[in-house]
């Protein structure tokens, strides 16, 4: 029995896979999710750990996770006009998780700074779920794992534009270990 119910995954190297590692460095197929997790924290980075557990946890977790934390952290100081929009979206994404607020998402994201976290959170958004063609083409799902990389990414970049990135990447391994759970991914306060 897992102590993430929510995780899908079962093997450390399935988690490794939608992470792009090289096929030679992949976990041994007996490594389970969390044990593959536990070894990379154990090795002191926790922002190897957030990228783990970001590729292993379901796509919509992953997004609420980086979203929440994005918003938590523009909590501590003031955002440009269009990263706080590309925010907004996809916290609204949340709320009402509709096609329309998807693509909504994706347009204010393109229209923030270029990689910012909240560019990266928006299109995390876009590639959640449903078709990334145009509307009126046919239908195009996008890679698995293209969801995962902008979330995680979200949550890395909004941590190193921190004078603590050390603290924000603790405080999104707490979140992201609570929603693995089965809890909310709400994070513990500052």
């Amino acid at each position: 029995m897992s102590d993430w119910p929510i995780v899908k995954l079962t093997q450390a190297r399935q988690v490794a896979m939608l992470m792009d590692v090289e096929s030679e460095d992949l976990p041994d197929a007996a490594v389970d999710v969390q044990a593959g997790y536990a070894a990379i924290k154990a090795e002191g980075s926790a922002a190897d750990a957030v990228d783990y557990i970001g590729h292993a946890l379901p796509r919509l977790e992953a997004v609420t996770w980086a979203a929440q934390l994005l918003d938590a952290e523009s909590r501590t100081g003031t955002l440009p006009v269009l990263d706080r929009l590309a925010l907004d979206h996809a916290l609204r994404w949340l709320d009402a998780p509709s096609d329309a607020n998807r693509r909504a998402t994706q347009a204010a994201a393109l229209a923030a700074s270029p990689r910012s976290a909240e560019q990266r959170l928006g299109l995390a958004v876009f590639y959640s779920g449903g078709s990334i063609a145009d509307p009126g083409m046919p239908p195009l799902l996008p890679p698995p794992e293209a969801c995962l990389r902008y979330a995680v990414a979200a949550v890395k970049r909004a941590a190193f534009r921190t004078e603590t990135p050390d603290a924000v990447l603790e405080r999104a391994l707490a979140a992201a270990e609570h929603s693995a759970a089965g809890g909310s991914t709400l994070l513990p306060a500052p």
